[in-house]
């Protein structure tokens, strides 16, 4: 409930404030598609530990940026690191140096205070089957989160609306994440 209770915050605040914080879980098996991602300059990364194994995260040699955590063990633990360079950073386990990442920084799109939030319509809410997104501004992306900040679903459009299928997910509370340009807009869905 914790961890529930915090990603909501989390998102929350996103849509008050330019910084983000970007949620990779960590554990033997992690998918590229969830560990190489792209931030702005102050944004944190936060990588959270999926399995019993001990881990750490630790910046390749060359880097933009360097850090290290401690070696951790256990589901849960959690390592966060705020990243201000710009350029690419590698990073790797030490101990399963299988499990490996990239966080590419770029500049900052938005000072504090100037992040607009879009202004888009959606339904229904709760959903059965699918939630459509509509509004007058170009929908460019779309990314759906359970309540753990698990990313489900990360799709480009190109478009003023998007029809998100829900039917391959559990009942329960998911967050949408709908960028338009620089705006963004949070929204909370319920599937039934």
């Amino acid at each position: 409930m914790k961890k529930q209770l915090l990603f909501a915050m989390l998102l929350a605040t996103g849509a008050m404030s330019a910084q983000m914080t970007h949620l990779i879980p960590w554990f033997m098996g992690v998918p590229s598609t969830e560990t190489i991602i792209e931030v702005n300059s102050g944004d944190i990364v936060t990588w959270t530990w999926d399995d019993n194994l001990p881990h750490t995260v630790t910046t390749d040699a060359g880097g933009a940026e360097s850090f290290a955590s401690d070696m951790l063990t256990g589901d849960d633990q959690e390592f966060s690191h705020t990243f201000t360079v710009e350029g690419s950073t590698s990073y790797a386990c030490e101990v399963h140096p299988m499990m490996t990442g990239t966080i590419t920084t770029v500049g900052s799109t938005a000072a504090i205070g100037d992040v607009t939030v879009a202004d888009f319509d959606f339904y229904p809410n709760p959903a059965t089957d699918n939630v459509t997104v509509s509004g007058k501004e170009i929908i460019n992306r779309v990314q759906l989160f359970d309540v753990t900040g698990r990313q489900l679903l990360d799709n480009t459009a190109t478009t003023n609306s998007v029809k998100i299928y829900l039917n391959g997910f559990s009942s329960g509370t998911y967050f949408l994440k709908v960028y338009s340009g620089a705006k963004t807009k949070n929204i909370t869905v319920v599937k039934k």
